[in-house]
């Protein structure tokens, strides 16, 4: 009897000692600095991009797929002419847009996956075996200006890039509208870029709101004699009973959304959406707070009051379980 309560004491401590046991974190440089040089002309906007995806797996060699949803703790900016010794210097401004992170842009991206996956799938399917590589991803731009503007390189202390490896974003080939292939690439917010058969780009969000149903106009649909109806006007003492009726039918009858264009679709609000900004102190420095950027996907935009200023601009990624960082599945 007690040889059987020490076993089962046994058992139970060694299933709490598993239970208690911590998972290691896999260590990953989770810094990444930026130089951006602004406008040689004082005062004018310039715009960058970063694919935190694609330089956390430069850095730490091994893959970061883009399809999660990247926490950054912090993002530090420094001027590298601002004169500290002016006190009326206006050291410039600096913000950070993302892809907003909505149903529509996860669904959008979704959708986007499933039909690269397939297309992939069904040109394989006669083949003898798996021609996929170890580093095949799906990857897309966050707009069509980050597949043709200025994207950002990580850099060390002395100003040198990260050596990148190939990072090629994601292509689909259609023959819609051609005798040939019409072969493109994909981003998420804005619309289609070159027309049936000669496609650069497509917009997945603008994709998704045009292949999707949607609710009708008006909800209900109320028969324009339904107020003249007898047994309704019996109960009509007056004539509030009308107007309380046309209220009912008439307010709130349309969705409190438009109807036709998702947000991120070029008809509303094609461009990626501030998460932070702020203005750089005398001293030409500033700090942005934390947020989340699905895909990895950042477009910086900054404005300096000198000519041709050099920000250093530090990323910090939060610490987590995939592959040292934070970043949780789309």
């Amino acid at each position: 009897m007690a040889a059987a309560r020490k076993t089962a004491m046994t058992k139970k401590s060694s299933g709490k000692r598993s239970r208690s046991t911590k998972k290691t974190t896999i260590p990953a440089v989770r810094y990444l600095r930026y130089e951006l040089t602004n406008s040689g002309t004082p005062g004018t906007e310039t715009s960058h991009f970063v694919d935190l995806a694609k330089d956390l797996s430069a850095i730490n060699r091994r893959l970061y797929r883009q399809g999660r949803k990247y926490h950054i703790r912090r993002v530090s900016v420094i001027s590298s002419n601002t004169n500290i010794l002016d006190p009326n210097q206006n050291a410039g401004k600096i913000s950070v847009s993302t892809c907003p992170e909505s149903w529509v842009s996860q669904k959008a991206w979704q959708r986007g996956m499933k039909v690269w996956m397939d297309k992939n799938k069904d040109a394989s399917r006669l083949l003898a075996s798996n021609i996929s590589s170890t580093w095949s991803d799906f990857k897309v731009y966050l707009s069509d200006d980050h597949r043709t503007g200025t994207v950002l390189t990580p850099k060390d202390n002395g100003g040198n890039d990260v050596n990148s490896g190939e990072w090629s974003y994601s292509k689909i080939v259609s023959p819609d509208g051609t005798t040939a292939d019409d072969e493109f690439f994909l981003h998420l917010l804005g619309n289609h870029v070159g027309g049936a058969g000669s496609r650069t780009s497509v917009g997945l969000i603008k994709s998704y709101g045009e292949s999707r149903a949607t609710v009708d106009v008006d909800q209900p649909n109320i028969n324009p004699d339904a107020f003249d109806d007898p047994l309704v006007n019996a109960m009509d003492d007056g004539t509030d009973v009308d107007e309380t009726l046309a209220n009912l039918a008439n307010d709130n009858d349309n969705a409190p959304y438009q109807t036709v264009n998702y947000p991120g679709d070029n008809g509303n609000m094609p461009k990626p959406l501030v998460v932070y900004e702020t203005t750089l102190g005398t001293d030409g420095r500033a700090t942005l707070g934390g947020f989340t950027a699905m895909c990895g996907l950042l477009e910086i935009e900054a404005t300096s009051p000198i000519e041709n200023d050099v920000y250093s601009v530090l990323v910090e990624i939060a610490p987590g379980n995939f592959r040292g960082i934070k970043a949780e599945v789309i």
